[in-house]
């Protein structure tokens, strides 16, 4: 997640402690939430991450939080280059938040928005880039499983230019999977539930009784790849801005109405048939998966740029975003000079009274200070876990896999005097390969 405009104003609150995070800017209040960016992680190794809060309101509405822990739940088990990642969800005192990737850039909404204000679009190729990263990361959360290899069944249903990212160094992310349906949500779904946002929505979406799936993202970053191409949207706002008929735009959608990027260029007729075929109004006439997007863009790509990659599409952004960015690079610096350390008794209070819904690949507990002594032990069987310290005796269950992280819940034994003043402990550990996770208690 990133800013969407300017670099924001100081806020003289900030820096604040959240939990195990330190709040070092305020980037957004929406109507469900607000947005800063935060450090987290020991000196030396700190990281910048954006956490999500929940506004207290609909922290009081507990189906909407069962919702929100549902949907992060998924989301965390999503780890690929086109989709950013979000670490940890979890509450602080009576505050519900979601810990997410700090991507460096802007999203297609800003982007798109002032390429338009300086009467400029993204270069064909570039255009086709995106959408062709945009696809392969669809294509990735389409064909998720479980553990036991059952499929996910992830719909994200809100695929529209506020959702997709662009960073200054060219890569192209997917965010908010936060209305995505899935089989594994706690909450039930109705299938026939329409979600998203109007003029991205597929027929399905509109029509009373309409079955969303896969599908339904496809129809949507059709859209996107149209005003990619194009610079302008597919279906037009009414008369002076004023709220369309949608009705009628609901009708011209269910239709399959719709312009194609010959008719606001005719040197883009090549692609129309990629965004005919993605806008399709029957689910089974247009690409029956992402990754078939993907490769149709592909083929495309190949013959209009043969070499395009990343590096272009982020010098790109560099130049369109050069005043932006050096603002940036001054609340960089200045946020650099935020050192944890001086924060260490607050985060150390505060990580003790945070609690972790989900995490991932993201240390539960930091050590204060270097442990007085270890005692080296010999590993055993490698379903086991070495004895620490001569005084926890620890299974770590199952061997990780490329599918199953490292993660498991781990009993410990902390003897304190006579055997019968033995007490048993279970904390989760996160960990990886080659990694040491020390924790102290």
């Amino acid at each position: 997640m990133n800013t969407t405009g300017s670099v924001p104003r100081l806020d003289p609150s900030l820096p604040q402690v959240f939990g195990r995070y330190l709040l070092v800017q305020r980037l957004s209040r929406g109507g469900m939430g607000e947005i800063f960016l935060a450090k987290h992680g020991l000196q030396g190794f700190e990281k910048l991450c954006v956490i999500k809060k929940v506004l207290p309101n609909l922290a009081e509405d507990q189906q909407f939080i069962s919702r929100f822990v549902d949907e992060a739940q998924v989301a965390i088990k999503l780890q690929h280059v086109n989709v950013a990642q979000v670490f940890e969800v979890g509450r602080v005192g009576d505050e519900y938040f979601l810990s997410i990737e700090y991507v460096e850039g802007r999203d297609l909404r800003r982007i798109l928005h002032v390429l338009g204000k300086h009467r400029r679009r993204f270069p064909p190729e570039l255009a086709l880039y995106i959408g062709r990263e945009m696809a392969n990361g669809l294509a990735y959360a389409h064909r998720r499983t479980s553990v036991d290899g059952a499929s996910l069944e992830l719909v994200h249903c809100d695929i529209s230019p506020p959702n997709v990212l662009v960073s200054f160094e060219g890569e192209t992310k997917i965010i908010d999977f936060g209305i995505a349906k899935s089989a594994l949500r706690e909450t039930a779904t109705d299938p026939k539930m329409g979600f998203g946002k109007f003029g991205y929505m597929a027929p399905e979406q509109l029509i009373r009784g309409g079955v969303v799936d896969h599908r339904t993202d496809i129809y949507a970053a059709g859209v996107v790849l149209f005003e990619l191409l194009t610079g302008e949207r597919l279906y037009e706002l009414g008369p002076d801005g004023q709220a369309p008929d949608y009705r009628a735009l609901a009708r011209a959608v269910s239709r399959g109405e719709h312009k194609v990027p010959s008719d606001l260029d005719p040197l883009l007729e090549p692609f129309d048939e990629l965004v005919r075929r993605a806008l399709k109004p029957r689910a089974e006439d247009r690409y029956q998966t992402a990754a078939e997007l993907r490769d149709a863009i592909q083929t495309e790509l190949v013959q209009l740029n043969p070499t395009i990659s990343a590096d272009q599409l982020g010098s790109f952004m560099r130049d369109t975003f050069a005043a932006e960015m050096s603002a940036h690079r001054d609340m960089v610096e200045r946020i650099a000079h935020t050192h944890l350390d001086q924060f260490k008794d607050q985060l150390t209070t505060q990580s003790v009274a945070t609690v972790s819904f989900a995490l991932a690949n993201m240390p539960l507990v930091a050590p204060t200070e270097e442990p007085r002594a270890v005692r080296a032990a010999p590993q055993r069987h490698d379903q086991q876990s070495t004895a620490v310290a001569g005084m926890m005796i620890a299974d770590s269950g199952r061997t990780a896999t490329v599918e199953l992280g490292d993660r498991d819940l781990l009993p410990l034994d902390a003897r304190r005097g006579q055997p019968r003043d033995r007490r048993r402990l279970s904390w989760p550990v996160i960990g990886a390969t080659s990694v040491a996770v020390i924790v102290a208690v």
